[in-house]
């Protein structure tokens, strides 16, 4: 047999072999090496903020160089929510960093928008910039970040390419998404005009007094479960907002909140402007409502009465077209400068997005040319700061007129985060919006869920069970540490003070640990239902809740030695960006902020429910005002929180966790598998929902940074028609500008860490 012939074996070319050995060398050494750039916005930043720290070390894995500079980082991370306004700042970023360099998408929002089909939401960065890694998960737990990590290594070890080459999936774009509308609105039943127009005899003491003082202005007033609603004309209303605060009999202070309802042409007058207010020394609420057309949508601007009405008017503007007479600075907050169509108007389709192509100058760019004429400069010195700034948070654009390191004028902007959660809100169920909720303010958000199953519990009126109300009040207050904890280390590594920054972590993960063991989640927990909670509490809950209450003190004072009498820290914070008493109320502050200024207001003393009024807490409150005050008062209520949550545990009662109504609750499994009835009632509630009746409510909450609140219109239907999220961040960060005017660029960042403004919650 004859053999085959043997096909001589060549040499590979020398030439290659350095080449292909070097480049080995090369990968070897990235995948080791690796300098992220942390784009974050929004809860998956959070979440990142924990990888970093010493409970998962991400050092061990080489990505510990974080690098807020595109031109030193080689892999840009985008963690969180990318709606249109930052695309072009995203964008801008990659461009500048060098060759080669990688992306990872953190979290279902930044990879497909998540289930925010909205009008001012990216549905994936795909759409503007290549991703080599997805992380799955809404958020991702920091476990699959390193995860992603190990798999960025893997692809850049197997990468032949040379440097300047780039990988086919980088190369690769999807084509914007630009309508995701998933489902339209409807307009409202004749039957919630008619509850509107109803006019009520209201035996009340502020009702009486109105009737007195405005018989013309008045249209008609009515009482539902406990509100006062008082519907005016329009054509006076600043001279009946004045009086409304400046008379004794009144005294209503503080403006909690400006919005709009849109009823489209159901009603002769298209738009209710509406205006909750909240009388200090009375302890008296009231909502006034002035109808415009919509023909002619104007009404006179409060901003002269209450400085609190500045950008809540804007953002009545922005997302319904309210022309604001004697606004001084009527312009787009929450949506971009090229958006078209205001869109929670009811005809507005829910994901219509326009797409952005740059960011624009603030108004202190026109103005401080002004003050380079004065001071004869040829031009003004202007420095931004953010939107992708560390000391702006990720989300907050700050542009400020300097004079040296003095900031003498600056302008705020926000809407980098805005995720359309007010009209996300009305295309969905009302058991469907708890998700929506808890990523509002996601550093406490048990509490956003809490408020928000309040205000449709108000609106049938009902009470949730006991054992229910504690497990609610338990969890908020561990939520409340775990915030103002986080809240404090971020603030005091602004300052220079890393130590705290890991210190205070620990606390935060083991109040999540327990949370965890509740419901499954860590920051976006979903545990509230509509009527209680959705399961009871596992067995070693009071045991692991107990040992929280003798671990978290030891934190606690560690974190006041290093900084209570520090010499450094005191000198940053001390009658820096103070604030008074009367200007807080007047910008509509509530929570430490404002109580650091002296104000005792607190939803649990003042509005108790769920047995506030039974526990023995203290209320602290500042002096002065300035950082030194807020840092003192969050610290301390860290210490109240332990002792509510300490009695809470002692008297938590036994029963059910969930209203035993089956208007709202789902029937039991076993009664579901046995008899017609409990099957009904179950597919009828899955098919079709909650569905409470038409009316009216506002309900509010102590959360973390202040009062919370949810103005909620129903139309009888399984959507609520109208829900308005009154977050308390709004109102402090609309200060921001005026507190930092005439003190230094540091003194602006030390301050915004001290106001613990939380995108999610600010911008909804």
């Amino acid at each position: 047999m004859k053999a085959e012939p043997v096909e001589s074996v060549e040499p590979k070319e020398r030439e290659n072999f350095f080449t292909t050995t070097a480049s080995s060398l090369v990968n070897w050494a990235r995948t080791g090496s690796l300098w992220p750039y942390p784009f974050g916005t929004a809860c998956c930043a959070i979440e990142f903020m924990a990888t970093v720290s010493s409970h998962y070390d991400i050092a061990r894995f080489g990505s510990e160089v974080v690098r807020f500079s595109p031109k030193q980082s080689d892999v840009l991370m985008v963690l969180g929510t990318i709606n249109d306004k930052m695309a072009p700042v995203l964008k801008q970023i990659y461009d500048q960093m060098a060759e080669p360099k990688w992306v990872i998408s953190m979290g279902a929002c930044a990879t497909c928008g998540g289930f925010y089909r909205a009008y001012h939401v990216m549905q994936g960065i795909d759409e503007i910039i290549p991703v080599d890694v997805y992380i799955p998960g809404c958020p991702p737990v920091p476990e699959a970040v390193l995860d992603a990590v190990i798999k960025l290594q893997e692809q850049i070890t197997a990468d032949t390419r040379l440097s300047y080459e780039r990988h086919p999936r980088q190369t690769t774009l999807r084509t914007p998404e630009t309508d995701a509308t998933v489902a339209g609105l409807e307009p409202p039943p004749r039957a919630l005009v008619r509850f509107l127009e109803e006019k009520q005899e209201v035996d009340n003491p502020i009702a009486k007094a109105f009737k007195e003082k405005f018989p013309d202005d008045l249209i008609g007033m009515r009482e539902f479960r406990g509100d006062l609603s008082i519907t005016v004309k329009r054509d006076n209303i600043k001279k009946v907002m004045r009086a409304l605060k400046t008379d004794p009999e009144f005294d209503f202070k503080m403006l909690l909140d400006v919005t709009a309802v849109d009823y489209l042409q159901e009603r002769a007058d298209r738009y209710d402007v509406v205006y909750h207010l909240l009388s200090l020394s009375n302890k008296h609420r009231v909502r006034i409502k002035a109808p415009v057309s919509g023909e002619n949508p104007t009404i006179d601007s409060v901003v002269d009465v209450w400085k609190g009405a500045d950008w809540s008017e804007r953002e009545a503007f922005d997302m319904f077209g309210i022309q604001f007479k004697g606004h001084p600075d009527l312009r787009r907050i929450l949506t971009h400068a090229q958006f078209e169509g205001h869109p929670l108007r009811r005809d507005f389709p829910p994901g219509q997005r326009t797409l952005s192509t740059g960011t624009i100058d603030l108004p202190v760019v026109e103005r401080a040319k002004k003050y380079a004429e004065e001071m004869g400069i040829n031009h003004p010195q202007i420095l931004n700061l953010g939107p992708q700034h560390p000391a702006m948070h990720g989300t907050f654009r700050l542009q400020v007129a300097v004079d040296g390191e003095r900031i003498i004028d600056s302008d705020t902007e926000i809407g980098y985060l805005h995720r359309c959660f007010e009209k996300m809100s009305e295309t969905h169920m009302y058991w469907q919006v708890i998700p929506f909720t808890d990523r509002l303010n996601y550093m406490s958000g048990m509490m956003n869920g809490v408020t928000y199953a309040m205000a449709v519990e108000k609106m049938f009126g009902v009470e949730i069970p006991k054992r229910a109300q504690y497990i609610r009040v338990i969890l908020s207050e561990f939520s409340r540490i775990a915030d103002h904890l986080v809240c404090i280390g971020t603030n005091l590594v602004d300052l220079g003070s890393i130590s705290n920054f890991w210190y205070s972590f620990r606390p935060r993960e083991e109040i999540y640990d327990l949370i965890e063991s509740c419901c499954g989640g860590r920051l976006t927990v979903s545990y509230v239902r509509i009527g209680g909670v959705a399961d009871d509490v596992p067995n070693d809950f009071i045991e692991r809740a107990r040992k929280l209450l003798e671990t978290i003190p030891v934190y606690v004072d560690n974190i006041e030695k290093m900084n209570r009498h520090n010499k450094l820290f005191k000198m940053r914070t001390e009658g820096v960006t103070a604030v008074s008493a009367e200007d807080a109320i007047d910008w509509g502050f509530t929570g430490p902020v404002l109580r650091a200024c002296g104000v005792p207001y607190d939803v649990r003393k003042w509005f108790p429910n769920y047995d506030y009024d039974k526990f023995e807490f203290d209320v602290p409150v500042g002096e002065r005002g300035d950082i030194y005050d807020r840092y003192l008062v969050r610290m301390e209520e860290v210490r109240q929180s332990l002792r509510i949550i300490k009695q809470a545990l002692e008297n938590l009662p036994e029963g059910p966790v969930q209203i035993l109504d089956r208007r709202i609750s789902l029937p039991p499994k076993k009664g579901v598998y046995s008899n017609i009835e409990d099957l009904m009632n179950h597919f009828e509630l899955i098919q079709d929902g909650i569905l409470p009746p038409i009316g009216e409510v506002y309900s509010y909450w102590e959360a973390a940074n202040g009062e919370l609140g949810f103005y909620l219109v129903s139309n009888g239907t399984k959507r609520p028609y109208r829900l308005r999220c009154r977050g308390a961040c709004f109102y402090i960060f609309q200060a921001f500008s005026s507190m930092v005017k005439g003190g230094y660029i540091s003194d602006a960042v030390a301050s915004l860490g001290s106001l613990n403004i939380v995108a999610g919650e600010l911008e909804k």
